[in-house]
């Protein structure tokens, strides 16, 4: 995908990287760039004397124009894969180094071990629904498992006290204003007072919520990757998690299922992610606050077209807000 965030790597520059990461006797091989992605730059490559195959990271130039929650993501990446690996037994890559001085490359940049198999994307169409449904149980156990980390406060990772907030309502109020000033800062249109007034009429069930959780917020089929095994694809593990923030556990479920307008018509995740995390029910409140959270995420898709080229940007802005309208009709 063709976006202008992508930090594009000469050849040169990235073996330079890998020098500098692992010694100047370190070798790479078949270097290529990583398809699908719309955000960062990745690049998969061999390390010849390890015999062992590894990503890099390279992160957006800073000034380029993002979104605010965006900006500087990736130490929130290296945080999360750390307590992730620490706390749970959720399949994430390693990292093998980093380097954050913008010294050597005019941006953030890391080195990560890969997985072997394949993004779950590449391969849905052709499995079996069972097979599907089998993986999409081991990925609410992996979700369940990564919301049993819990967190300071509610909102993005942010050294900022002020951003900091002491409820899930006060810091998803707060997301969405600051996605507001980003989008009429770019010149984005979506029913911003309807969406405030969903907000304010549906703020109860964001005060159920007594303590922050892990979210990944990102965990789409293309960040979910498949390993096949005598005949069946099993998951292998998920990646990117820059995009995460302390909130709400149900925060992960329209972000995963981008396309379900209901989680409830996804029952062999459902199922087992109640299964795994001890819910008893999926409640009135819970399918609000799905509908909230599936108007959030399509809000920052429609937000975030200006980055991309005229058409893509134009069907991506389109569907986002068609999707926005269906979520205001069920929580008005």
């Amino acid at each position: 995908m063709k976006s202008r965030t992508k930090n594009r790597l000469t050849e040169q520059k990235i073996r330079e990287l890998v020098r500098f990461s692992f010694g100047d006797t370190c070798e790479v091989s078949h270097i290529e760039e990583a398809e699908g992605g719309m955000f960062n730059a990745i690049y998969r490559m061999e390390r010849k004397k390890e015999q062992d195959t590894i990503v890099l990271k390279a992160g957006v130039v800073p000034g380029t124009p993002l979104l605010t929650y965006e900006k500087d993501v990736m130490p929130t990446e290296l945080a999360c894969l750390e307590m992730v690996r620490e706390q749970t037994r959720v399949p994430v890559p390693a990292v093998l180094a980093h380097d954050f001085s913008k010294t050597r490359l005019n941006s953030n940049y890391f080195f990560m071990t890969a997985f072997e198999g394949v993004p779950l994307s590449s391969v849905s169409k052709e499995m079996g629904k069972d097979n599907r449904n089998r993986i999409m149980e081991e990925l609410a156990g992996c979700l369940a498992m990564l919301h049993t980390i819990k967190g300071p406060y509610y909102g993005y990772f942010t050294q900022e006290k002020a951003q900091q907030f002491a409820t899930w309502e006060e810091a998803f109020f707060h997301m969405f204003e600051q996605l507001f000033r980003d989008a009429a800062e770019q010149k984005i249109q979506f029913p911003e007072n309807e969406i405030r007034q969903a907000l304010e009429q549906n703020a109860d069930c964001l005060r159920e919520l007594s303590e922050p959780a892990l979210v990944n917020f990102d965990c789409h089929e293309g960040n979910v990757f498949v390993k096949k095994t005598d005949g069946e694809y099993r998951l292998e593990g998920i990646i990117d998690l820059e995009r995460a923030f302390w909130g709400d556990p149900l925060g992960d479920f329209p972000s995963a299922f981008i396309y379900a307008d209901d989680i409830r018509r996804e029952e062999a995740f459902l199922q087992a992610y109640m299964r795994a995390a001890g819910k008893k029910s999926y409640t009135e409140a819970d399918a609000r606050r799905y509908q909230l959270y599936r108007m959030y995420i399509l809000s920052i898709m429609a937000a975030e077209v200006f980055r991309y080229d005229f058409q893509y940007g134009k069907m991506q802005g389109e569907w986002a807000r068609r999707g926005i309208r269906g979520c205001l009709k069920e929580l008005l």
